[in-house]
């Protein structure tokens, strides 16, 4: 009999067990479970605290920095705050030399400068935040990446005065080009002279034949003409031997052909800057020419 009830007791534990194990969450059965740990404290605590004297002799803190945490957060902060400015002057810088680069061969010749606003007069020009001390001077070319802009006419302290193309005391000889089968390509047009207009415009300046531009007396195209048909938004590049590294820049497009007033065999072209000058934002000045 009592082997029989032993068994019994034997299998109720068993299942019990299981029941703990399997049935019951675990955060009661956490509750009793014996803390074994309990009996090593009375050796690990002094253990404990001799192993971490003997670090702070043998290895010092990594920081002595007692300042309150106010103090060392608001410092961070700071931080943050100067990590981001320098994160934004890495980027305008970027932005610069991206914008120099537009400029091929006369990148490292160039000095990049703020637009602070337009004539308040009658004349064509624009002011700039650059002086001498950015080694500016008087008749230095200025430019964009899309072209020419036009020339530092007066400079001083605050800043300086460039005269535009389309200022009527701006004249640079030029060159005839057309954007075809995807390159440029020169029209075989002599060179002409190029003076501004005022109103945004220029006006060519050189006496064209009608014929040189492939066009009769009424403004038709001449049929198995030698001479290559000037067209509306055809180019004009800079080819002027007194000023050689301004070959090849752009200085706008044609924008109307017509006949002269006093000579009808003649003609009468207009041309149209690339962009629109008084709205620019930031030019280039082209500090070294060699």
């Amino acid at each position: 009999m009592s082997h029989f009830r032993f068994q019994h007791v034997f299998y109720g534990l068993m299942g019990l067990s299981a029941l703990v194990a399997f049935a019951m969450p675990p955060r009661y059965g956490d509750r009793y479970q014996p803390q074994i740990q309990l009996l090593f404290w009375p050796v690990a605590r002094p253990v404990a605290s001799m192993a971490q004297a003997v670090t702070r002799r043998v290895s010092p803190p990594v920081t002595d920095d007692r300042r309150p945490d106010m103090d060392i957060r608001a410092e961070n902060e700071r931080l943050r705050v100067d990590n981001a400015w320098l994160h934004a002057q890495l980027a305008e810088l970027s932005r610069k030399d991206q914008e120099l680069g537009k400029l091929g061969t006369l990148k490292d010749r160039c000095v990049l400068t703020k637009v602070i606003g337009g004539d308040a007069g009658s004349r064509e020009s624009i002011q700039i935040t650059g002086t001498s001390l950015d080694g500016m001077r008087q008749d230095m070319y200025v430019l964009t990446s899309e072209g020419l802009v036009g020339q530092i006419a007066r400079i001083w302290i605050g800043g300086a005065q460039v005269r535009l193309v389309s200022d009527p005391g701006f004249r640079i000889r030029c060159r005839f080009w057309r954007f075809e089968l995807g390159e440029m390509r020169p029209l075989a047009i002599p060179p002409v002279l190029v003076q501004g207009s005022g109103a945004g415009v220029l006006r060519v300046l050189s006496q064209l034949p009608l014929s040189a531009i492939g066009l009769d007396a009424n403004l038709q195209t001449v049929k198995n003409s030698d001479s290559p048909t000037l067209i509306e938004n055809d180019y004009l590049i800079v080819d002027d031997g007194d000023c050689p590294p301004l070959k090849g820049v752009k200085i706008g497009r044609v924008m109307q052909i017509d006949r002269r007033r006093d000579a009808r065999l003649f003609a009468d072209v207009l041309v149209r800057p690339i962009t629109n000058l008084k709205r620019l934002s930031e030019v280039m000045v082209l500090t070294k020419e060699q």
